[in-house]
């Protein structure tokens, strides 16, 4: 059970922290964002602006889940002609600096983390690390938060950036390949309107890929035996 959570508790978390966000946008009214997104696709700030937001997402701890990922889902579903080959690279760039910014960042504060951490619990860390962190990588191909925190554990854990930038890059350009797709299907068969269910989908797809993670690491043999 413990492997389990190990390897799902962080996909879980972040599917919670898509419903909680699909509960302020969708079900409050403290925001618009289909009249947000619509205005920002017909801007010529277009590019910068779906730059800005796809990097606060991927700035991790700072901004939390900001809804970067949304924002691309929605600029495709509600004006489908803006998102063309120049939004996708933007979002690919935008995943690829905000992973380097954390793991930046991270390696900035872990002189303070080896100060107030027992030598035993960094220890853990980075024999769990060694364990499970080839397979987090898939977090690269799933969400930019997920991809946030792959990086933010590198730079806290003080692992080499340069062997892990192939994976980073492959990564950003699957999840953006994989969102356009999907998105642009649901848009032909439903209409471009959005009312939160891409948001719900996106914590489904969370939930689904934390599972069979978690299934995985617990099922997975022991290295050391």
């Amino acid at each position: 059970m413990r492997r389990f959570l190990s390897g799902a508790l962080p996909f879980y978390a972040l599917a919670g922290l898509a419903m909680c966000m699909y509960l302020v946008l969708y079900r409050t009214n403290l925001f618009d964002l289909n009249a947000i997104v619509q205005d920002a696709t017909g801007s010529a700030w277009f590019l910068v602006f779906m730059f800005v937001c796809v990097l606060l997402e991927t700035v991790f701890p700072y901004f939390g889940y900001f809804p970067g990922t949304a924002l691309i889902l929605m600029s495709v579903a509600l004006n489908p002609r803006p998102a063309d080959v120049s939004v996708f690279i933007v979002a690919w760039l935008a995943i690829i600096v905000g992973a380097v910014l954390s793991y930046g960042q991270a390696r900035f504060f872990r002189p303070f983390l080896q100060r107030v951490a027992s030598k035993a619990a960094l220890s853990r860390c980075e024999s769990l690390f060694d364990a499970y962190g080839p397979y987090a990588r898939v977090a690269l191909f799933v969400h930019p938060n997920a991809c946030a925190m792959y990086f933010t554990a590198l730079g806290l854990l003080g692992r080499n950036l340069t062997r892990e930038l192939a994976h980073l890059c492959l990564g950003a350009a699957a999840s953006v390949g994989i969102l356009f797709v999907v998105v642009t299907r649901l848009v032909s068969s439903v209409g471009p309107t959005d009312d939160g269910e891409l948001q719900v989908l996106l914590a489904a797809a969370l939930v689904t890929i934390g599972t069979f993670v978690g299934l995985y690491a617990a099922w997975r043999p022991d290295r050391a035996a």
